[in-house]
Formats: structure tokens, C-alpha cells, sequence
């Protein structure tokens, strides 16, 4: 069930193939966008200085809200320190 929900998520967001992302839950890029396409983006981020959406999926795969604000890009160890 969770996998029919994300694609139909990613059906609604206009994602018919790979690879894109997804930022701030609504703008999608594509794969293979320029660099200065990102930049941009991030730059407008940084300008706004708060997101204007999440993660999309994180409500359909149960992901806790602490993981979420904790982010993936920590180890365990950095965690614990």
C-alpha cells in the first residue's frame, strides 16, 4: 500500500521517470539539470531562510518526525557525540 501511495505521489508531482528530485516537496528537477539549476534553488532557500515544504514521502513510509529533523546525513557515531 505504501508503494502505491508514493507513486501516485510521484504521479501527482508529474515524476514519470528517473532520475529527479524532489525539493522542499514541489519542485521537481530533473536528473540531469544544469548545476546552476540547483544553485539557484539553494540560493533561493538560503534567501527565504526556512523551507517551504518537506519530505513527501516521509507521512506515507512512517518515517518519525525526529528522523526527519535529525536528518540521514549524520552516522550513529556523530549522533552519540
Amino acid at each position: 500500500k505504501e508503494i502505491e501511495m508514493a507513486l501516485q505521489a510521484l504521479d501527482d508531482l508529474g515524476v514519470h521517470g528517473i532520475p529527479k528530485f524532489i525539493i522542499e516537496g514541489r519542485q521537481v528537477v530533473d536528473g540531469a539539470a544544469h548545476s546552476s539549476v540547483f544553485v539557484d534553488i539553494f540560493r533561493d532557500i538560503e534567501a527565504k531562510g526556512e523551507l517551504a515544504g518537506g519530505p513527501i514521502f516521509a507521512s506515507i513510509l512512517g518515517v518519525d518526525d525526529e528522523i526527519i529533523q535529525r536528518g540521514s546525513h549524520y552516522s550513529e557515531e556523530e549522533l552519540v557525540a
